[in-house]
């Protein structure tokens, strides 16, 4: 398993697992918005775009609560890799 694909996990889990804390119901309109852009969680690292649009679309100005429970999940990860530190930013904006 090459680097790429392993952050593409994480990042996914750690999604994945947070919005399944905030409820099933988020859980699935974020699915829904994310295969209604032919993605999948898996693909949320390479595509922040994507899961910023569905958190924005479902939590409005809170979403960067939903980003810090994110970037906290990961956390030494964002300071040790600078991709990732990149995924964070593209998901705050």
């Amino acid at each position: 398993m090459d680097d790429e694909q392993l952050l593409d996990d994480v990042v996914s889990s750690i999604v994945e697992k947070i919005l399944m804390n905030i409820g099933m119901t988020t859980y699935v309109k974020v699915k829904e918005i994310i295969e209604a852009h032919n993605l999948k969680f898996s693909d949320c690292y390479r595509n922040p775009d994507v899961l910023n649009f569905a958190l924005k679309e479902l939590f409005g100005n809170a979403y960067l609560i939903v980003v810090e429970k994110i970037k906290s999940e990961l956390g030494g990860l964002v300071d040790d890799d600078s991709r990732l530190s990149m995924f964070v930013q593209n998901l705050s904006k």
